[in-house]
């Protein structure tokens, strides 16, 4: 099943959620040169360009290697922490947190191999992303998966304060690939990812990090053979 022929955009490509926000100022610009106003042209373009950067879905390369966790986010760390179990069951997860600010790719891609067991839209409020309370509050979706091996983990798809629009591209049923396209959201937002016991993270808080590439952590019973 190839990317396109299922809803998940090829690669480096422009995403077509993006043309209504880049052709109205293209078409200005456009027209600003048209009618002699090289200043509004040229606004024009720029605004253009620049909106279709947000918009762009750069090639990547992830490692696809079960025994690591990959960035699902371009952007900033803000929290790496211990959490209850999201599940509602007993045990302690990790807790990762990417913010997206409005000049990172805001591709979201898959941070493991696995089944897509759980797509969930929970509606919340639009605070800004960067801060913790975003998780709990914000307006967001889930996205539950099984890895082969029976890990479960969750990538959740927060908006913020500017993010009026969250796109997931999978369907529950899925199987995934490390660092496959899986959703955007628009425009500055924060990606969480709850990682079950049994995970070593490798960031810290203020670390850049690269969707699909930056490896978050191992899995603690298979660093040892990746090392």
């Amino acid at each position: 099943m190839g990317e396109e022929r299922s809803g998940i955009p090829a690669r480096g490509k422009i995403l077509r959620e993006g043309y209504p926000f880049i052709l109205p100022p293209l078409a200005l610009g456009i027209a600003g040169f048209g009618v002699g106003w090289s200043l509004l042209g040229w606004a024009g373009i720029v605004v253009a360009f620049s909106v279709a950067m947000f918009f762009r879905n750069p090639t990547r390369r992830p490692l696809r290697d079960p025994r690591v966790v990959l960035s699902p986010a371009d952007g900033r760390v803000v929290q790496v922490a211990e959490v209850e179990d999201p599940l509602g069951e007993k045990g302690h997860w990790t807790k990762v947190s990417i913010f997206m600010s409005v000049f990172n790719v805001h591709v979201n891609r898959s941070p493991v191999a696995g089944r897509v067991v759980e797509v969930r839209h929970e509606k919340g409020r639009f605070r800004p992303a960067d801060k913790n309370e975003a998780s709990n509050l914000n307006e967001r979706n889930i996205l539950r998966m099984e890895t082969k091996d029976g890990r479960r983990v969750l990538c959740v798809q927060v908006a913020g304060i500017l993010a009026r629009r969250i796109v997931c591209w999978v369907k529950e049923g899925m199987v995934l690939p490390h660092g496959l396209p899986i959703g955007m959201i628009r425009f500055g937002s924060r990606v969480d990812t709850y990682l079950p016991p049994g995970f070593d993270p490798d960031v810290r808080i203020g670390q850049r990090v690269w969707g699909g590439e930056t490896i978050l952590g191992y899995w603690v019973d298979k660093r040892e053979s990746l090392d």
